[in-house]
């Protein structure tokens, strides 16, 4: 490989990205951050954009409206706001009949349930206004969630009141009763009984309920000659699989990523994916920790930049058809040079590689050197040889029952992927499928290549599909069902380690929508039982029946929101070395010709069910920093090679079909491979109500043969120029000490003084700030345990009613989100380290917008606040203007006309809703605060600063951010502001911020980092 500089030429003005300085008394070794290769180039354009000091079109008026016009509207508005707040409302007031008990006006509750992605259950806890249902939080009692979520956990809210759902059942496109349904189903079934089920088809997600596993065996029993299948586009098959050729029969693999000294991730995400991934990002964090006795070290193997390959000390990009060349070079490797036991019959796999010996050597030896304390993980993405090949390391290492303990799959069903569908396909095209009943996610729009599921499905004389939206399958459905919202819900379902959480509703189903359970009963002879008689009942007989005793152990469960007792023991496995010896060497590598194309999980979309979720639309991905649409993603090698630049159009080419996708050229990602998400592609109505494609569709590319990645692409430059929305060059910094990151050599070398330029008292022309007040509010971030996720920032929005802008605004740079997550990168674009950052209003203690407020709107409160009185704000915009930060948003538009009354059921009433012509921020979540002063004051007691955390330290799942008062000395946010690694972002400003940032540490292997 030429080196980089034959292609991107290093810039050469000491200020720029690449030139090393790190400004007034940096340290000159580390290398500048920066955020996009137009900030790497030195773009004249971007210089320019940052001499205006915010993105184009941030700054200005809505079109055609100049500045005076705009103020006097927004004025005027503000003014009539408060003089409408004398009116009464027009509105009716229904009063309770009976006042439940638990309910009191103006004060939430909480329940616990649970949620169920990917068929796992994770434990949540729901915070409901009278009824209403508006937040969602971990449930610290659960095994999966520990108290923390993830992005798509935190915009649940948004999928349950949207007007887009399904209503009322229907057939062909005709409103029915759901009586009519039964009544036709029960007799249908009564038919399909006397010839033992021929014809009957369950297509359904993949579930690891106990109560609908009992559904199905009496379904079975009942009609034994009918198909119950499992379907899921992002399914696990090659987990299981791989499993299966290692084990004998497939298992679920469970990691202790904290006890790791050594991590290998051979395409595995899994940080972000997997049943297990919010617990399994916090225990690995946990090896993290710089000052502990052996900070781990993660090697992570991939073609595209993931959430996981961002938090590596060495990522190892290559093609996705090269991870597995790479498993079997490390295996041989070590049976080769360091001799592990029962390795000796890998000594000659892939002899021949001489491009990556390299890194081979040092993986290898380090995973010898560190044996029962390493491990090695697989994608699901990677086919099943990948996973053997990672069960035999972990067996000959000798982690295997130490990092890793094996669990029988808890889903029904351990084949759900493509090859279902073909089945099906040929089925009902040959006249063989009666009745077909669907509860998977629209199997018809997510059916890969050649699999002709429409023409087949509209043979089907009886077709019933669960529906969340008018989605593909539903249009090509006979009768169509409201399928409920988690949230409204009774069920139940395990964690990957077995614990049971029983599902409860927050709120009556909106739209009259139905359960998995309510479609599978009349099947089962059960229709006459509701869902939570089913799931009760089924538990008062595992657990001894029902009565007084029982009732208090149902409503004990509820309240926890977890069965004690009911984790299911490791399974003992031992690792079938032939078999996996006789897999391995017959198959043979074939280097790849041409281009790959790379096909994975949309993150903020995943299969496309969240795709109509507005708060994920708007949130940036974590690398690419695209809302609103994905793109065609490829390095900037492959970019020159192709002469192709950024938002240029493309016509992707695989086995004669097609799509157009604009282009984004990605740092660090794998040379001649383009990567595309799947999920979008939908239509969106957008703000005239015209429906608006998002993104390109990536399944026109999936093949049942090739599901996430194949040779022979190619790629042609179309006309015209692609769209998309990215904020990765919004608010930049000016190339200053912001995101920083450091080996951890470098770090135990200068830890008495680390840092010290951007610590400590400065200069100033203002009193210092005094700590009288028995509370002083501080957060502190600490950027070795932040992975980037983004949880924070949607956490943020539902607790703040943060509106959505829509992509026209997000292009604009007038994105609301009061807490983003920057993403930089450090060294050559070609091989780069990522840095995610989450940046919030910082509470200056001497903050520059208070001083130029004309109005008093931003203040300062005597427990360090800085706060924002919103009837006081006439949006003159000097603050904003003098923040360094760029952390305050300005309301352009009024947003709440295009919120409709359901929609506005999951606002945050402790919060105002904002309109047109304030400035708005982070308030460290105020209203928490004084909630909690409320009770604390009830109670005749002082707040407990340990128990209270504002929304994205509650969310995070990795505790990166921290939130209480600096007077609680033994506080976590206390002892944060008092480690070496603390530092003050833009310390030479003299703003004295609230909110401290640890810096982030990397333990690179000195073979790899040195060479």
């Amino acid at each position: 490989m030429p080196p980089l500089t034959d292609h991107y030429p290093l810039p050469v003005l000491k200020d720029s990205p690449g030139a090393g300085a790190s400004g007034a008394g940096g340290d000159d070794e580390r290398p500048r951050a920066w955020r996009s290769l137009e900030e790497w180039h030195g773009s004249p354009e971007l210089a320019r954009a940052a001499e205006r000091e915010f993105p184009p079109g941030a700054a200005e008026p809505p079109r055609g409206l100049d500045r005076r016009r705009f103020l006097q509207l927004a004025g005027t508005t503000a003014a009539l706001a408060g003089l409408a707040a004398c009116k009464q409302p027009a509105e009716k007031v229904m009063p309770y009949t009976y006042q439940p008990p638990d309910v009191t006006p103006g004060v939430p509750n909480a329940y616990a349930t649970a949620w169920t992605p990917e068929g796992y259950a994770m434990g949540l806890v729901v915070t409901s206004w009278e009824g209403r249902p508006t937040k969602v939080e971990g449930n610290p009692d659960h095994p999966a969630s520990l108290g923390a979520t993830n992005h798509l956990a935190q915009a649940l809210a948004v999928d349950l009141y949207d007007t887009t759902r399904v209503r009322g059942v229907k057939l062909r496109g005709t409103l029915r009763a759901f009586k009519t349904y039964l009544e036709e189903q029960v007799t249908h079934a009564r038919r399909l009984e006397a010839n033992g089920g021929e014809g009957l088809w369950f297509l359904l997600e993949p579930s690891s309920s106990p109560t609908r596993r009992e559904l199905l065996e009496r379904i079975r029993q009942r009609f034994p000659r009918a198909r119950v299948e499992t379907y899921a586009a992002v399914s696990r098959d090659n987990v299981y699989e791989g499993a299966r050729l290692a084990f004998g029969r497939p298992l679920e693999t469970r990691v202790r990523y904290d006890e790791a000294r050594v991590v290998l991730s051979l395409d595995a995400d899994f940080l972000t994916r997997g049943p297990f991934a919010v617990r399994e990002a916090r225990e690995f964090i946990r090896s993290r920790v710089p000052e502990r006795e052996r900070m781990s070290r993660l090697y992570v193997a991939e073609s595209h930049f993931s959430v996981t390959g961002m938090n590596a000390d060495h990522r190892l990009r290559m093609r996705p058809s090269e991870v597995e060349r790479f498993a079997r070079a490390v295996l041989g490797e070590l049976a080769r040079t360091h001799g592990l036991a029962g390795l000796e019959r890998y000594r000659e796999l892939e002899l021949g590689w001489p491009e990556r010996a390299r890194e081979v050597r040092a993986v290898a030896a380090d995973l010898a050197r560190n044996g029962a304390r390493s491990v090695v993980v697989a994608g699901e993405r990677q086919p099943p040889r990948v996973h053997a090949v990672a069960h035999v390391l972990n067996a000959a290492l000798g982690s295997q029952g130490k990092l890793t303990t094996h669990h029988e799959p808890g889903v029904d069903g351990v084949r759900s992927g493509p090859e279902v569908l073909r089945e099906l396909a040929e089925a009902a095209s040959a006249g063989r499928v009666d009745t077909l009943v669907v509860t998977a996610f629209d199997p018809l729009s997510t059916a890969p290549v050649g699999v002709t599921l429409e023409a087949a499905l509209s043979k089907v004389p009886n077709s019933v599909y669960l529906a969340f939206r008018e989605d593909g399958t539903a249009k090509k459905s006979a009768w169509v069902l409201p399928a409920a919202h988690v949230l409204e819900t009774w069920g139940d379902a395990r964690a990957l380690d077995g614990t049971v959480s029983i599902l409860q509703p927050l709120i009556q189903p909106l739209f009259q929508g139905l359960t998995e359970l309510d479609v599978l009963s009349p099947f089962a002879g059960v229709a006459d039982q509701t869902p939570y008689q089913l799931v009760k009942n089924f538990w008062a007989r595992q657990r001894g029946g029902a009565g007084l005793a029982f009732e208090d152990t149902w409503e004990q469960w509820l309240a926890v929101g977890t069965l004690p007792g009911s984790e299911t023991p490791p399974f003992a496995a031992t690792v079938d070395m032939g078999a996996v010896e006789a897999s391995i060497r017959g198959f043979t590598h074939k280097p790849s010709q041409g281009l790959e194309l790379n096909l994975v999980p949309g993150y903020k979309v995943h299969d496309g069910r969240y795709f109509h979720n507005a708060w994920l639309q708007e949130l940036p991905d974590p690398l690419t920093m695209l809302a609103w649409g994905n793109a065609a993603l490829m390095s900037p090698r492959t970019a020159e090679r192709l002469k192709l630049e950024a938002r240029d159009k493309v016509k992707l080419t695989l086995r004669g079909r097609w799509v157009e996708a604009p282009v984004y050229v990605l740092p660090g990602h794998a040379d001649d491979t383009v990567t595309l998400e799947l999920g979008w592609g939908r239509e969106w109505l957008d703000d005239g109500d015209e429906p608006v494609t998002l993104g390109v569709n990536a399944y026109l590319l999936r093949h049942v043969d090739a599901p996430w990645f194949a040779e022979g692409l190619q790629v042609e430059k179309a006309e015209g120029r692609g769209r998309y929305a990215t904020s990765q060059d919004h608010w930049s910094m000016h190339g200053r000490e912001i995101a920083i990151q450091d080996g951890l050599e470098t770090f135990e070398k200068k830890k008495s003084d680390y840092l010290k330029h951007l610590k400590g008292p400065v200069e100033k022309l203002y009193e210092p700030f005094k700590y009288g007040e028995p509370y002083q509010w501080a957060m502190a971030v600490d950027l070795n345990r932040c992975i980037g996720c983004g949880a924070c920032t949607v956490a943020c929005q539902a607790e703040n009613n943060i509106p959505v802008v829509g992509r026209e605004q997000v292009e604009r740079g007038r994105e609301m989100h009061w807490l983003r997550v920057d993403r930089y990168f450090e060294g050559s674009p070609d091989e780069p380290h990522a840095i995610p950052q989450p940046m919030m209003c910082q509470h200056c203690e001497a903050a520059p917008c208070e001083y130029v407020c004309p109005v008093n709107a931003t203040v300062h409160s005597d427990e360090g606040l800085n706060e924002m009185v919103y009837n006081r704000c006439i949006g003159t915009r000097y603050c904003s203007n003098n923040c360094p930060y760029k952390v305050r948003r300005f309301n352009y538009l009024d947003y709440r006309p295009k919120v409709s009354e359901l929609e506005k059921l999951r606002a945050n009433p402790d919060v105002t809703v904002r309109s047109r012509g304030v400035m708005e921020k982070c308030t460290y979540c105020v209203q928490r605060i004084e909630r909690a002063r409320i009770e604390a004051r009830r109670e005749r007691k002082p707040i407990d600063t340990e128990a209270l955390q504002s929304a994205c330290a509650q969310v995070c799942p990795t505790e990166a951010i921290v939130f209480g008062s600096l007077h609680a000395q033994e506080s976590e946010v206390a002892r944060r502001h008092r480690d070496a690694r603390h530092y003050a972002v833009l310390h030479e400003l003299g703003t004295r911020p609230r909110t401290a940032y640890l810096a982030r540490i990397k333990n690179p292997n000195p073979e790899l980092e040195h060479g």
